[in-house]
């Protein structure tokens, strides 16, 4: 009557109720006008609401961007920096001295010579190796999250790393700014080529002393002694694929506490220890979640933050620099409620700040009622049209208030009809009938 295109399996309008011209004779209930409005809610089916989660996870993303261009600029400086780095090796420096942390600082061996520009190089390509590995593992899902198509809770590597690189530089600015430090407090170094190679190599060998020798070396222990071993042995070694149970999380908060004393013992004032703490557990998080490698790409983006700045002594540069800290540090703050959230649903088996699911036709009454629906009692519902190939299914009973319209070898005997919609799809539920397409209860 509204000129609606009638499903083929559907016997009423979706739109305005009226009954299919070729089911006009066979004794169908009326449906009653879908356009009347009902207590001045129209009865249509709900639209999806969008999630608020997912718009300011797109906006993050936005932001991330923003950052991708700062950390390809960190990269070109690290690379950039071997034509000061090793010269200096090779001429001035006696040599370093790699350690472990058990739970003290432990001095292993020294090198200098070609055998420490050697090891420069590693840490150079294994840093640029772990920035490319992130991105190309990751970038399909981030496209995802950029258009408000991915899971609000599920995270690519991209979006947790640079999600706690937020929180976790946030924190540590807030905790600067209440701690006000002292010069003696904060470790100064004169010679830029050693700042370049040893913050490098902070970004590498803590994360292998610090989240491999106690993170993945005691679990794979763990695993062997109790037989329960179910990730693949280099996984301990490189990190991803872990779920957090309470082993994963116990050997996080030691190896982070670990982390964030050394930090106290190596020059920096008692002030350091619980931002560098955190940003341990974020560490060990991502180890475990996503692998060494996003591990190894968040120490370096944190660490390598300023050296851009001070490689290239520009001005414009340092003014994007400076603008580019705030617009962080402001999305900071929203990482940091939001990671702190979901350790709070962790622990409390809880979740918080979800959203409303959109209101369900269920409920919503016309001014008029609708009828019945007429259908087989349950446990003799059958399904029509049988599948090709089998055979007919014998007529059930109807209900006795339906039987004159439908005798027993009607073709429409055994269909459900939704009272409000005529849609012919249903699920029982509770004991009742749900309608597939608007919700309904009868």
């Amino acid at each position: 009557m509204c000129g609606t295109i009638i499903p083929r399996l559907g016997s009423y309008c979706p739109t305005c109720g009226a009954i299919k011209p070729s089911m006009t004779y066979a004794g169908l209930p009326g449906a009653g006008d879908r356009r009347t409005p009902a207590y001045g809610t129209p009865y249509y089916t709900p639209r999806k609401r969008t999630d608020w989660r997912r718009i300011i996870k797109t906006l993050g993303v936005i932001v991330m961007i923003t950052y991708v261009f700062q950390l390809a600029l960190q990269v070109v400086t690290l690379v950039w920096g071997a034509k000061l780095v090793v010269p200096d090796i090779l001429d001035t420096w006696t040599g370093i001295t790699l350690f472990v942390i058990m739970p003290i600082v432990i001095d292993l061996f020294q090198i200098s010579g070609y055998a420490l520009v050697a090891y420069y190089f590693f840490l150079i390509a294994a840093i640029v190796a772990s920035c490319l590995w992130i991105f190309l593992t990751s970038l399909s899902y981030f496209k995802k999250e950029a258009r408000m198509t991915a899971d609000s809770r599920r995270h690519s590597a991209l979006f947790d790393t640079f999600g706690l690189l937020f929180a976790t530089f946030f924190f540590s600015v807030a905790t600067a700014l209440l701690a006000q430090p002292s010069s003696d407090e904060v470790p100064s170094i004169t010679d830029f080529s050693e700042t370049l190679f040893l913050l490098a190599n902070a970004s590498v060998w803590e994360e292998l002393v610090t989240r491999v020798l106690l993170i993945g070396i005691p679990l794979l222990i763990w695993g062997l002694l109790r037989s329960s071993r179910k990730n693949k042995i280099y996984s301990y070694f490189l990190g991803g694929g872990f779920r957090m149970n309470l082993p994963e999380v116990t050997l996080v908060l030691i190896s982070s506490a670990i982390f964030g004393f050394a930090h106290f013992e190596s020059g920096w004032g008692a002030w350091k220890i619980i931002p560098t703490t955190v940003a341990g557990m974020a560490f060990g998080y991502l180890f475990l979640k996503h692998g060494l490698a996003a591990a190894i790409m968040m120490h370096f983006a944190t660490d390598y933050l300023s050296l851009p700045v001070e490689a290239y002594n520009s001005i414009g540069l340092e003014i994007l620099t400076g603008l580019g800290v705030l617009l962080w540090l402001a999305f900071g703050s929203v990482f940091f409620v939001y990671y702190t959230t979901r350790v709070m649903e962790y622990l409390t088996g809880r979740k918080y700040f979800e959203t409303e699911p959109p209101q369900s036709a269920q409920g919503m009454q016309a001014p008029y009622g609708y009828p019945s629906p007429y259908y087989h009692p349950p446990g003799d519902v059958q399904y029509w049209p049988p599948t090709p190939g089998e055979p007919k299914p014998r007529p059930a009973q109807t209900y006795q208030q339906y039987q004159q319209p439908f005798p027993q070898n009607s073709s429409i005997v055994g269909r459900y009809v939704c009272p409000a919609c005529g849609h012919t799809e249903a699920r029982w539920t509770n004991g009742r009938f749900q309608c597939l397409r608007c919700g309904n209860l009868s």
